[in-house]
Order: C-alpha cells, then structure tokens, then sequence
C-alpha cells in the first residue's frame, strides 16, 4: 500500500472518529444513485424551440433542439436536489440523522458526494452531464450497494445505530447492458429482510418495465420532469418523518403528490 494511500485511509478514519463522536444519533443512510448520460440534457422547457436532428442515445432517438431560456433535465434534477439539502438543513433532527450520498453514472459511475451529514457546503452541490451514452444501470448499482455495506460496517465499527438504508435511483434511459437483470434475487431479498429500501424514478421515456427488476417493493415511477423540487421535497419529508422514529419502527410514508408522478 503506497503512503498516500494509507495517509488518505487515515484521514477518513480519524473524520469517521470525529463525526460519530460529535453526532451519535441514529443515521439514516440514503444514497442517491442519478442519471448524468448525455440524454439529461433533453430539454424540458424554454422558448423558440426549433429541432435541429436527432441523435441515438441511451437506446432512444432524441431530438437536437435550439431555442431561447432552455431548462435540461439535469437543471431540474439540480433544483430537486437543492430543494432537498435545503430542507435537511432546515430541520435539525433530520440534519443529524440523515447520512447522504451522491453518485452518478453513465458508462462509468463517479461520486459526487461520499456518505456524510449535509453541510451548508453542499448549498454548492451541482451534478454534470457526462458525454458518455450508454447506460450501465447493473453496474451503478451493483456499486451502490457496495457502498450501502461499507457505510453500514462504518456504523457497527463506531456503535451508531442506523434505519433501513434508502437507494433512490433516477433515470431517463434505456439499460444499454443486462447486469440490473441479475440483480433481481438479490434486490428481492434485501427488500424482504428489510435490509433496504429502493424508490426507482423513471424520467421521459424511460423503461419502467425494465426498471422493475430493481426495484421489488414498490413499482417504478414515471416522474413528470418539471416536479423534481416537488419530489425532492417529498424526499426530504419521508426522511424528516424516519428521524423522529426509533430504528427498527415501521415507518408509513406519505403518498407522492398526484402532480408530482402525472406526465
């Protein structure tokens, strides 16, 4: 192991050290796995739209557009997700129980945010449009839960007691590989042990048929693409709800907002 590898290592244990002794509250993990292929900047709204052609991506064909005051799919996820941190900030039972991290993906999957509390810091979280076209779903989220079992070992490790693990998952593509398939089993089996928890949001034109197999506990959602605050905010609540729980309890979230899911 080379020495910066093992001065990062120690850092992130000695940050780990202090967060949990700081903070001993119960944690709810929530890991937002999102969507950043090429086609999140179909354009959702704007002015003296004009197509100028199509391209393929994602397993669809989409329309190039040129106009005025355009607003992309990835802007309204932005706003989605700062809705989010704002109202986790605003609250300070969910700020100390809400234990957020942010990846994205595309051919290859980044972290954006590594599991951690949110900080007035993250008021500057943005996410990207990556170039890449493909969609490797399976594979994001075969990491995802790699990191869900890491964040939980780190609990168990410092003696923090944590809720059911959430996975939110958001896309607007078609799977370009079979691996979320595989998953299926394993999905199933984690939801039934109550083990975690797994909202899947389709966007656009996505594939809910195909998104099914991950997510077993509830059925895929098609969201309207101009309600991402609203659904974030929902979000945020849902959360804000389970911190005023004891880990363990059942907790009954409230329905989404008729407006947030109609397309």
């Amino acid at each position: 192991m080379s020495t910066s590898l093992t001065q990062s290592t120690k850092q992130k244990q000695l940050a780990a050290l202090r967060e949990f002794s700081n903070n001993t509250n119960a944690r709810l993990p929530v890991l937002f796995l999102l969507d950043a292929s090429s086609s999140m900047n179909g354009i959702v709204r704007g002015d003296n739209q004009h197509i100028l052609r199509q391209e393929y991506s994602d397993g669809i064909n989409w329309n190039i557009v040129t106009g005025d005051n355009l607003v992309t799919r990835m802007d309204e996820l932005n706003a989605g997700l700062q809705r989010f941190i704002s109202d986790i900030l605003a609250d300070h039972l969910a700020k100390l129980a809400t234990d957020v991290a942010v990846m994205t993906f595309a051919r290859t999957v980044a972290t954006v945010k590594e599991f951690g509390p949110i900080r007035e810091s993250d008021s500057e979280l943005r996410i990207t449009t990556s170039q890449e076209n493909e969609t490797l779903l399976g594979e994001a989220v075969e990491l995802a839960l790699s990191e869900l079992d890491s964040r939980k070992r780190t609990y168990r490790k410092h003696g923090v007691e944590y809720y059911q693990p959430w996975l939110i998952v958001m896309t607007d593509g078609v799977p370009t590989s079979a691996r979320h398939r595989e998953l299926e089993k394993r999905l199933k089996e984690l939801t039934a042990a109550r083990k975690l928890s797994v909202f899947v949001f389709g966007i656009g034109r996505a594939d809910l048929s195909g998104l099914s197999c991950i997510s077993p506990e509830r059925p895929p959602m098609q969201i309207n693409e101009q309600k991402f605050p609203e659904l974030f905010a929902w979000l945020s609540r849902s959360a804000r709800m389970v911190s005023m729980s004891m880990p363990g309890d059942g907790v009954s979230l409230t329905p989404l907002p008729d407006d947030v899911w109609q397309v």
